[in-house]
C-alpha cells in the first residue's frame, strides 16, 4: 500500500514538473514573438532600437487616428489637448509679411536668433532675426527662438546661450528658447564624429543656461538622433519639439510640438515654410 501512495505522488510530482515546463515554455514563446514584432515594426520604421532607457522617458499618449489633415495643415484634438499651428523662420525665407502669416491662421513663430558656423565655429546673429522678431510681435504671435549649434563642449554650449540672451536683452518670449543641433551631411563640419553623450551635455548646458537667465528652454531634434543619438532621458527636463515630416507623428516618446513638414504654404512667406503644431491642454 505504501508502494503505490509513493509511485502516485511521484506520478503527481512529474505531471506538476511537465505542466510548468509546458507553462515556462509558452512564455518564453510569447515573449520571442512579441520581441519579432517589436523589431519587425522598427524595421516597417526605419529605426534602430532606443538608445535612451526608456523606463526613464515618458511616453506619448497622442491618438494615432486624431490627427486631421486639411490641405497643407494638420490639427490634433482629444479629451485633454488641442494643437495651434505655428512656422520656424530664418533668413532662409527673406523678408516676411507677418500681418499676412497671422491672418492665414498662423498663431505662434519660433524664429532663429543666430548660429554657429559648422566650419570655424563663429557666432553669428541671423541677419533677419531683429526683423522677424519685431514683425512677429507686432502681428500678434506668440514668439519663441532657436538657435542652431555646432557646439563641440559644453563651454561652447553655454557660450551660444550666453550669446543668445545678449541678444535677446530681456524681450519677453512665450515660447522657450530651443537647442537646435543637427549633423552636417552635405560638407566636412568640425561636429563629424561627435559622440551622443556629448551632444546630449551640450544641450543640457545650453538649456541649463538659458534657464539660470530666466528664460524657458527647449530642445529640438529630428526622430533618428532622437533614437540613435541623444540620451533623451538626460533632457526631459526640457520641452522636446521634434521633427519627422509623415503623414502622422510615430514618436513613441511624449513631445512638446511636432515639425511635420518644411514644404508648407503660408501667405506672406514668399518660400516653402516649415509648419509645427503645439499641443495645447484643455482648461
Amino acid at each position: 500500500m505504501a508502494n503505490k501512495t509513493k509511485t502516485k505522488k511521484t506520478r503527481t510530482a512529474a505531471i506538476l514538473a511537465v505542466m510548468l515546463l509546458i507553462v515556462l515554455l509558452i512564455w518564453v514563446l510569447g515573449w520571442l514573438v512579441m520581441r519579432g514584432m517589436q523589431e519587425k515594426q522598427n524595421r516597417v520604421m526605419n529605426i534602430s532600437q532606443p538608445v535612451s532607457p526608456e523606463s526613464l522617458i515618458p511616453r506619448s499618449t497622442y491618438a494615432y487616428e486624431n490627427f486631421v489633415w486639411e490641405d497643407d495643415r494638420v490639427t490634433y484634438e482629444d479629451d485633454n489637448w488641442k494643437t495651434v499651428t505655428g512656422i520656424d523662420v530664418s533668413s532662409f525665407q527673406g523678408d516676411v509679411d507677418w500681418d499676412l502669416v497671422a491672418q492665414d491662421g498662423i498663431e505662434f513663430a519660433i524664429i532663429r536668433l543666430g548660429f554657429r558656423g559648422y566650419g570655424n565655429g563663429a557666432l553669428r546673429e541671423d541677419e533677419y532675426f531683429r526683423q522677424n522678431l519685431e514683425g512677429a510681435m507686432e502681428a500678434g504671435l506668440d514668439v519663441g527662438i532657436y538657435f542652431f549649434s555646432q557646439a563641440i563642449s559644453v563651454d561652447e554650449a553655454r557660450e551660444e546661450a550666453a550669446f543668445v540672451m545678449g541678444l535677446l536683452d530681456g524681450v519677453e518670449l512665450q515660447h522657450p528658447i530651443y537647442y537646435d543641433w543637427e549633423p552636417i551631411h552635405f560638407d566636412a563640419a568640425r561636429t563629424d564624429g561627435l559622440p551622443g553623450d556629448v551632444v546630449t551635455a551640450n544641450a543640457r548646458a545650453f538649456c541649463e543656461t538659458v534657464e539660470a537667465g530666466g528664460y524657458e528652454a527647449g530642445i529640438y531634434f529630428n526622430q533618428h538622433d532622437i533614437y540613435n543619438v541623444i540620451e533623451l532621458s538626460k533632457l526631459t527636463d526640457f520641452p522636446l519639439w521634434y521633427a519627422q515630416y509623415n503623414e502622422r507623428p510615430d514618436m513613441i516618446y511624449d513631445f512638446w510640438c511636432w515639425q511635420y513638414t518644411d514644404g508648407g504654404d503660408v501667405e506672406g512667406v514668399y518660400t516653402a515654410a516649415d509648419l509645427s503644431i503645439l499641443f495645447v491642454p484643455k482648461e
